[in-house]
């Protein structure tokens, strides 16, 4: 074999390794379009977004959330390939794993690029690459949909800094960098700010470590990537019309931190080996402060062991491994939010917020919890274990680009990092589940287009945090008020009508049938949609039991007895409609 006949045969076999481990990544994440979907409920609401964008070519969702446009508050940059495959005709549940597939492809190709950029060699680049893409602080926040990608996009997010920081502080450099602000700021507001506080280390440490490029770092450096983040977050507030959210109390953050148990055993049920292995713990959420993500996401063992092992052995570039270590111990401190918890469990009786009462020790970070912009509203504080684990991870990245041949050590760390990934066979079967679910979902709405005219006004009644009918509004390409969404729903209801707002949310009430009546007269929604589900918990679990249907079955039966309204009844709905000239008398009064 020559020369050439070998580069050639190298570069297939590499190719397919590379397309082997990152079809392993995706399944992990449930991103194999036609087979899995990474979730259903937050699916089905930002694939309400996408096809309402579609619809109108927008970047706004026009078909709920009246009277004005809706913004998406995150992940606008996964809604757009989104509403583009479902404008060409791929089906929702595909449309939605298509685009995770192809961010999480591009997050797995910079986690290769970041391990190559510092210096490591194509085959361990790649099995580093694989380790971030299937780490359960990724899959385990599927559920929350973009928050997924915007964690798994860190090494690319990075990549860029440190490429205009480190090494080329040139034109392309700067675009690269500007666009990944711009992407993480539009995908998810947590990744966003571990982006920003990860590269101020980086600046921090390339700043304070002697260096004859200080000037550069002061004067080039800073500015650029302090303006990145800033029109980019410009940016963000321009296209949502506010400049931020409020942030939440202190008891949030400290139940929302992680236990410093949940870094080092996994949760049962959720990770495959370490189950079988017997190394997993028995965790209720009933037991302990925050949800169960707070647990079931956190765990570290194996990126912290390599930390410490690259920590131990000789690096190529100091400053780098100081910038990857400040990275990593800010990341996994402020996980713990403002308390120290170890074995804490909540007292039987005590809602999932954490009182100070019941707060061990202080962390101390409760003063950026309150007072600093951007971290006042990383009310999750667990999340921050992502940028630890990146931390982590960037250590061993660089540790094996400081060896020309890796040791058995090393590549028993990855390896075993690896195995310790794969999510059990009932989180796989999810994940099939999430696709036959939206495309059960899918199906039903489409069956209901002949009873909407297009462009119709329907109110949702009682409203609440209608998932179902961003998506439903958006198939069917009618218009309503609901929205899924609280903040979204707040948003909205600032400018409904005041007939709207006479509703109780989530409550049929006394006068139910009166102010349907008045809405209809009064012409601010054209039919009435009285559902029996919940319009929330259908869109995460379908089909979904009729739970309210006994509740206002006698609100609908009250309404078509009167003559004023003609009803049409499917499975799950009521739909309500005046009929052509109604007893004026008949009508609730104004």
């Amino acid at each position: 074999m020559n020369e050439t006949d070998g580069t050639t045969f190298y570069k297939v076999t590499f190719g397919l390794l590379a397309t082997i481990a990152l079809f392993v990544g995706l399944g992990v994440n449930g991103a194999l379009p036609g087979l899995m979907v990474p979730t259903t409920g937050q699916a089905i609401w930002m694939l309400g977004f996408a096809q309402s964008f579609a619809n109108g070519w927008s970047i706004y969702a026009t078909n709920f959330g009246l009277p004005n446009p809706a913004a998406i508050s995150f992940g606008l940059a996964a809604a757009l390939p989104t509403a583009l495959f479902l404008k060409i005709g791929i089906p929702a549940a595909d449309a939605y794993s298509l685009a995770f597939a192809l961010w999480f492809s591009i997050a797995f190709y910079g986690a290769y690029k970041f391990v190559r950029f510092i210096g490591g060699r194509g085959g361990i680049s790649l099995l580093c690459a694989l380790l971030w893409l299937t780490a359960p602080v990724i899959w385990q926040h599927s559920d929350y949909s973009m928050v997924s990608l915007g964690i798994a996009l860190l090494p690319a997010y990075f990549y860029a800094a440190l490429r205009f920081v480190r090494y080329q502080r040139d034109l392309p450099s700067s675009i690269l960098l500007f666009a990944a602000t711009l992407s993480a700021v539009f995908m998810d507001g947590y990744s966003f700010m571990m982006f920003a506080s990860g590269a101020a280390a980086l600046l921090l440490v390339s700043f304070v470590c002697p260096s004859a490029e200080r000037r550069q770092i002061l004067y080039r450096c800073s500015p650029v990537i302090s303006a990145s983040f800033a029109v980019s977050y410009l940016l963000y507030t321009i296209y949502i019309g506010r400049g931020g959210f409020d942030g939440e109390d202190l008891d949030f953050f400290r139940a929302f931190g992680s236990n410093l148990e949940f870094f080092f055993i996994p949760t049962r049920g959720y990770m495959l080996v370490p189950d079988l292995l017997g190394f997993s713990a028995v965790r209720q959420e009933n037991q302990y402060f925050g949800d169960g993500s707070v647990f079931n996401a956190t765990f570290a063992l194996i990126l912290i062991i390599a930390a410490i092992f690259s920590l131990a052995t000789k690096a190529s570039d100091v400053r780098l491994k100081l910038a990857f270590l400040l990275v990593c111990f800010c990341g996994f401190y402020m996980a713990l939010g403002p308390s120290f918890k170890l074995n804490v469990l909540r007292p039987e009786g005590i809602g999932p917020l954490m009182p100070l009462q019941y707060a061990p020790w202080r962390t101390g970070t409760e003063l950026l919890s309150t007072y600093l912009p951007g971290f006042s509203n990383m009310r999750a504080s667990y999340r921050w274990v992502a940028l630890g684990m990146f931390g982590a991870w960037a250590l061993l990245a660089l540790h094996v680009a400081s060896h020309r041949v890796q040791s058995g050590i090393t590549i028993t760390i990855i390896l075993t990092g690896i195995a310790f990934n794969i999510p059990t066979r009932a989180a796989i079967t999810a994940d099939v589940n999430s696709r036959e679910a939206i495309a059960g979902i899918d199906d039903y709405v489409e069956n209901l287009r002949p009873i909407f005219r297009p462009g119709e006004k329907v109110a949702f009644l009682p409203f609440g945090n209608d998932f179902f009918a961003n998506y439903m509004a958006s198939k069917l390409d009618i218009q309503t008020y609901n929205i899924g969404g609280d903040k979204n729903l707040a948003v909205a209801m600032a400018d409904w009508p005041d007939t709207m707002l006479a509703f109780e949310p989530g409550k049929a009430g006394p006068e139910f049938g009166k102010k349907i009546l008045r809405l209809l007269s009064k012409k601010d929604a054209e039919v009435a949609a009285i559902p029996y589900i919940d319009l929330l918990w259908a869109a995460h679990q379908w089909p979904y039991p009729r739970e309210h249907f006994d509740e206002l079955q006698p609100y609908i039966e009250e309404l078509q007895s009167s003559g004023i309204v003609d009803v049409t009844r499917t499975d799950n709905f009521a739909f309500l409609r005046l009929k052509a000239a109604p007893a004026i008398s008949q009508l609730a009064p104004p």
